[in-house]
């Protein structure tokens, strides 16, 4: 044990390398295995055999049914122990207890629901038998009060639909804890499907809206109990069963679905592995560093390998003593990879949204995990370059310097792995990088600057709100533009001239165009006047295939109303949704019902003036209302937000994983040149220049990088054009980024190598003749 510290001391530089690159790796690794194992702990709380039920259409699967499904199915199948059917997940509304008016997240739910969830009860009961019973959250109870007794506290909810027909407040009967991290379902407040259905009553099959949830009993088929629901109410349609903790990470369907179904946090496990991958390929660089180091300062150790064959040391006590130095390198690597995620969770965490904490890898899988890592790690980096040096003749080291066979042909290949990882991670980042300033700077059809978003809350007349609204901020002279609205529809049919087209439908006012300077191709706006006039965009004129739109009569869905409406103007092609998808048909009108959505058009400069007479007018109008809002172009930007996190961790694994290779060529160049010296001190008593022995030296290595950025492009561009097929518009993929990708990386080797080169190439060449 003695020798192998004393042996780590005297060769510093090499040493610390490995433990650098090491300690890098393994923290990447630890890491990545704890983002896995968060995101595979989702629902994991609930109770066994709990599952989602499904629905599967000609178009899709969703995590969706309606109202009747669940008693149903609970009736007809005896397999079924409970069913909770589940509504919300993205369904806000204002509620008023203790004089204090706060936004919280509706769920609505049966009076299962605690019982089915293994959510932990705090004070009150769990029963939602009563229709005004609700239960909240432990944060809403001490946001409201300040305490968790309150039980018997009464909820206002004045713009409520169901809370006016019920005609008085909700009684708090339940504190529940706040729903875990790893909860794809998350609530403030919890309140009966009952009272949901005073304003909400459905008995149709053919509605998708809400979850239903069953736990089966232990011995139930799955297979079975899926053909028998099936078989309870033929139809075109086939029912699933999907795992509850499977949801967080296969949520199935549209987001709509989801989300009204209780369900918002949910992830893909693309990012898990794609985490995991880097880790490892950052990992395995720098094993490679430490093999090849090993390698190549194993022939400056082969005579005293072969002294101590002489003196009778066997080849297994050799190998154990490399082994050990190996050992041990990896274990101060580990101690130092356990700082270093210590002090980087915090950033880690910001990146990609998570809240892990250390003490999460003290779990008895994990540790086994990380004890099989390192242990594979000792394995991997020691045995073979042990093997290599027990290996050597001692009478052949003795009388010759030893050569390793095949001009090191191992070590050569691993530097061609190691670089093509990181030039595969360079193209990558650059791909990303282009494709979200794509995005960024894209021109929408529209300017999203200047306009704030906001929203008239509850069951309440907003005709005669937005009319209180346009009045009061018209007096505002940072405001430019108020419009009135809703969000885009689904796709429906609109008929016209005996063919029907699908579109997305949006109700609009007479200023949208002009709040989110939306350019008018040809005819004329909508009127002040409610009139049945419509706007469509260019794609509707195409896909309808109209030589001369303006006057068309078309019929919209019967949703909205069935007036025939006329074309009076073609809007310019907008991107109304994310670049994912492609630009659709686009019709719109005015109308007496609508979302309650308005546009804020403020003057340049003018966003604080603007925002703050804003909330003051929305206080005024709605004064038992909380007042939300977002800028538009941040709201746009939210599209993209796992994107834009998952860019910056690539960014860092880029630069770690190109640090190392770099670290791990000026390791071997520093070697090379040493076992060199003499041949250098030859060449210039010959007459070479500086410039030609800084090229003999950095030939080679330049050589190798060049050769893994020819292996590396094919699998990049294969990877990324797979990718970037997830968006309808996007950066096509030239050989500029591919080229640029295997210039940084040439370069950064040309430094790492060039440092040593030039300074033995500058180095007195009788200093170098002398030492041998």
């Amino acid at each position: 044990m003695r020798i192998t510290f004393r042996h780590l001391w005297n060769n510093k530089l090499y040493s610390a390398i490995n433990i650098t690159g090491l300690a890098i790796g393994i923290s990447c690794v630890i890491l990545a295995v704890l983002y896995w194992q968060d995101e595979r702990s989702y629902d994991t709380f609930h109770g066994p055999d709990l599952y989602r039920i499904t629905t599967t259409t000609k178009e899709v699967t969703t995590g969706g049914t309606g109202q009747v499904q669940g008693p149903a199915f609970a009736e007809n199948i005896p397999e079924i122990v409970r069913y909770t059917r589940v509504m919300g997940g993205e369904i806000y509304g204002d509620v008023v207890a203790n004089d204090k008016a706060i936004r919280l997240q509706f769920l609505f739910a049966d009076d299962s629901f605690l019982k089915t969830f293994s959510f932990t009860l705090l004070r009150g009961n769990a029963s939602l038998t009563d229709i005004g019973a609700a239960v909240i959250t432990e944060s809403t109870a001490l946001k409201y009060f300040n305490s968790l007794d309150v039980i018997g506290k009464l909820l206002h909810m004045e713009a409520d639909p169901s809370a006016k027909r019920l005609g008085r407040p909700m009684v708090i009967t339940g504190v529940v804890k706040d729903p875990p991290k790893n909860s794809s379902i998350r609530f403030d407040a919890l309140f009966p499907i009952s009272f949901l259905q005073l304003s909400f009553e459905d008995n149709s099959w053919e509605s998708f809206y809400l979850g239903t949830y069953v736990t089966l009993r232990q011995d139930a088929n799955l297979t079975a109990v899926m053909q028998k629901m099936d078989r309870v109410h033929p139809a075109a349609v086939h029912y699933g069963l999907q795992r509850m903790t499977d949801i967080h990470l296969a949520p199935l369907g549209q987001n709509i679905s989801n989300e009204e179904s209780g369900v918002t946090d949910v992830s893909s496990p693309v990012y898990s592995y794609m985490f995991l991958g880097i880790a490892i390929f950052i990992l395995l660089m720098a094993g490679i560093n430490f093999v090849n180091i090993s390698l190549a300062s194993s022939l400056k150790r082969a005579k005293e390998v072969g002294v101590r064959k002489i003196i009778g040391g066997s080849r297994f006590h050799i190998i154990r003593q490399f082994l050990e130095e190996s050992a041990i390198l990896c274990l101060l690597a580990f101690v130092v990879a356990v700082m270093i995620t210590w002090f980087s969770l915090p950033v880690f965490n910001q990146l990609t949204g998570k809240q892990i904490l250390l003490q999460d890898s003290f779990h008895p899988v994990l540790i086994c995990s990380f004890a099989g890592i390192l242990s594979a790690i000792i394995l991997l980096t020691g045995l073979y370059p042990a093997k290599v040096l027990s290996n050597f003749k001692p009478i052949a080291v003795l009388y010759n310097s030893p050569k390793l066979s095949g001009r090191n042909l191992l070590g050569r290949s691993l530097v061609v792995l190691q670089f093509s990882l990181a030039v595969f991670l360079l193209i990558a980042t650059l791909v990303y990088y282009s494709q979200m300033d794509f995005i960024r700077t894209k021109d929408l059809g529209y300017n999203p600057m200047q306009v704030i978003r906001t929203h008239i809350s509850g069951d309440r007349d907003v005709n005669l709100v937005s009319e209180q609204f346009r009045q009061e901020l018209s007096r505002v002279p940072a405001i430019e533009t108020v419009s009135f609205g809703g969000e885009r529809s689904g796709t429906v049919e609109v008929k016209l001239q005996g063919r029907s087209v699908p579109a997305v439908h949006r109700i609009i006012d007479e200023n949208f165009l002009a709040a989110l300077e939306i350019p008018l191709k040809t005819g004329r706006n909508l009127s002040t006047e409610k009139t049945g006039t419509v706007l469509v965009n260019e794609a509707f004129v195409k896909a309808a295939g109209l030589a001369d739109p303006i006057g068309v009569q078309i019929r919209t869905d019967a949703y909205f109303d069935t007036i025939p409406k006329t074309i009076v103007g073609v809007v310019k092609d907008y991107h109304y949704g994310s670049l994912r998808e492609s630009i659709q048909p686009l019709v719109m009108f005015k109308s007496s019902w609508y979302g309650g959505g308005i546009w804020v058009k403020f003057k340049k400069e003018e966003h604080t003036a603007a925002l703050t007479a804003l909330q003051k007018v929305y206080t005024k109008i709605l004064p038992q209302a909380s007042f939300q809002y977002d800028f538009l172009y941040e709201r746009n930007a939210k599209e993209y937000a796992q994107e834009a996190q998952w860019q910056q961790v690539i960014r860092i694994a880029t630069l770690l994983s190109v640090f190392i290779c770099s670290l791990g060529l000026f390791g071997l160049a520093h070697l090379s040149t040493r076992q060199r010296f003499k041949e250098i001190g030859i060449r210039k008593v010959l007459g070479a220049s500086v410039q030609q022995i800084v090229t003999l030296l950095t030939a080679d290595f330049l050589k190798l990088v060049m050769i893994a950025f020819i292996i590396a492009t094919p699998f990049a561009w294969m990877v990324m054009n797979n990718w970037l097929e997830d968006f309808a518009y996007r950066i096509h993929l030239g050989a500029g980024l591919f080229l640029l990708a295997g210039g940084v990386a040439i370069l950064m080797a040309f430094i790492a190598v060039s440092i040593q080169s030039i300074a033995a190439a500058m180095s007195n060449p009788v200093k170098s003749l002398r030492s041998e």
